[in-house]
């Protein structure tokens, strides 16, 4: 079955499911963290020691790696705009992003912890959910990271 076929399988399936289980209990279609977006969130997690961690969202990490898709196209580091940013991500209280480029997930984690405003957004004690993209191309990896407050962030992306 090809990817398109599974994930417009996978949204109808969502759908059905939405009618029977309540808000907030079925899972995001058509996402799947890599191994470098996981590794990310297990390392913002590990720097979180005096405040609680942060579940890895399927409907955040949606949008993080729809932005970073966008930045490697543009082959430019840039935050999500704020209006793009409230249409893509649904149901928010509050809303952090790191952006960057680099070599490998330890490296760009350092980056961000050693910035002042970057390790702000990972330490807030209010986030309780994270979404990570995550694109790698020409030997770089590009990643956009969002933070959230509130207890279930959604997005209408697929």
């Amino acid at each position: 079955m090809s990817v398109v076929k599974r994930c417009l399988t996978a949204s109808l399936v969502s759908l059905l499911l939405a009618t029977l289980i309540p808000a907030g209990t079925a899972s995001a279609a058509c996402y799947s963290p890599n191994r470098a977006e996981r590794k990310f969130a297990s390392l913002i997690n590990t720097a979180r020691t005096s405040v609680t961690n942060l579940r890895l969202d399927p409907e955040l990490s949606k949008a993080a790696k729809v932005h970073a898709r966008e930045m490697v196209r543009a082959n430019s580091l840039y935050h999500t705009p704020s209006d793009t940013l409230r249409r893509r991500v649904t149901n928010w209280s509050t809303l952090g992003e790191n952006v960057g480029v680099g070599g490998g997930v330890t490296s760009l984690h350092q980056a961000f912890m050693n910035s002042p405003a970057h390790r702000d957004n990972i330490l807030y004690s209010s986030f309780r959910h994270v979404g990570v993209g995550v694109i790698k191309k020409d030997g770089r990896m590009w990643v956009t990271v969002i933070f959230e407050a509130r207890s279930d962030p959604g997005s209408p992306l697929c």
